[in-house]
């Protein structure tokens, strides 16, 4: 599986990486490589299938539709985004498929940064829940399986600016749920670290689905 970092380049114009894993996902049903792309995006709005016009309070940024499951998320500096482009043993199994990108970044963040990751039933990402409390989402996820190979993927907030992101939408379309981010809850990493300690729980967890199991990580800068 190849390893696309994007990271060295900065921010990402969101439309390069949809470009960039549509051409991949096409590759991938030709027999090409597995891959995960890895970025940190402009400032931006995604709105998945389920957005409502309310889900929006601010337009200031662009506002990309894209065809992914989910409402509207918030993508900018100091978020790693993991796409999983993979081709997904026969028959497709989506629930486990969903289920295995939920376990490697949970595993990743109660093993790498302590916290109290878990999922919450009926609500996608992944979330730290602990007693008095409220729950916050730490980790967006919204994925798509096309012709049996995947699109999309995870969005972890590390390091983001609190005055910045989030506050101009219902993240996810829920209006009563918080958002989390690891230098919010006192832990001090970098996109890049982040990204280095998830991508290979993230390929572990992934694995028992692809169509091909018997592969290793290979890192490559462009695509």
């Amino acid at each position: 599986m190849q390893v696309v970092n994007l990271l060295h380049s900065g921010f990402t114009d969101y439309r390069e990486v949809d470009a960039m894993q549509r051409r991949l996902h096409a590759d991938t049903l030709n027999g090409g490589p597995d891959s995960l792309i890895v970025a940190q995006f402009s400032p931006t709005w995604t709105a998945g299938r389920h957005t409502k016009p309310e889900d929006i309070r601010d337009q200031s940024l662009p506002v990309i539709a894209v065809d992914r499951a989910g409402s509207v998320t918030w993508h900018g500096p100091g978020q790693v985004v993991i796409y999983p482009v993979v081709r997904l043993k026969q028959p497709v199994d989506l629930i486990a498929w969903i289920r295995s990108v939920e376990y490697g970044v949970i595993e990743t963040v109660r093993e790498e940064w302590g916290l109290p990751a878990r999922r919450i039933e009926g609500r996608a990402g992944v979330w730290l829940t602990e007693e008095g409390c409220p729950d916050r989402k730490i980790c967006a996820i919204g994925l798509k399986v096309a012709q049996g190979s995947t699109l999309h993927g995870i969005a972890l907030n590390v390091s983001i600016d609190r005055a910045h992101a989030f506050g101009g939408i219902i993240p996810c379309g829920l209006a009563d749920a918080q958002v989390a981010s690891l230098n919010w809850e006192g832990i001090t990493s970098t996109v890049s670290a982040a990204a280095d300690a998830l991508i290979p729980r993230l390929f572990h967890s992934i694995r028992p689905q692809l169509a091909t199991p018997d592969q290793e990580l290979e890192t490559r800068t462009t695509a």
